[in-house]
């Protein structure tokens, strides 16, 4: 059933071949967990956490984040994650509101291709 969304995404720098090897190779559990990340919360507290400075929520949910991509195999938004996160840990916090623009492309290129594809 997801097989060709599966396919699609990874013009959107999915590695969706070992992210289905975390899922034991069912493609179907695999979709249905795809389909779900959009309404992930956590990317949705990054922004307000950063703009108020309340830098230990803002590492809780990039964290967050950044662990539900990597079991995804969203290698752009893994590696986003991973920038913010090394900058927040490193109390860089301006850089880290900084780098918030490149993980919301990433995020906002790979929710756009999930949503393209989950009609099929």
């Amino acid at each position: 059933m997801y097989e060709v969304f599966i396919d699609r995404l990874s013009a959107h720098d999915v590695d969706t071949t070992t992210a289905l090897r975390r899922f034991v190779g069912s493609t179907d559990l695999y979709g249905k967990y795809l389909c779900a990340f959009p309404q992930d919360e956590n990317f949705a507290h990054i922004a307000p956490a950063l703009e108020s400075d309340d830098f230990e929520a803002a590492l809780t949910a990039v964290h967050t984040l950044k662990g539900v991509s990597g079991n995804l195999g969203m290698d752009r938004l893994f590696a986003a994650c991973s920038e913010t996160v090394a900058l927040l840990r490193a109390q860089q916090y301006e850089q880290a509101k900084q780098s918030y623009a490149v993980l919301k492309a990433a995020y906002d290129d790979v929710c756009g291709a999930i949503a393209q594809c989950s009609g099929d």
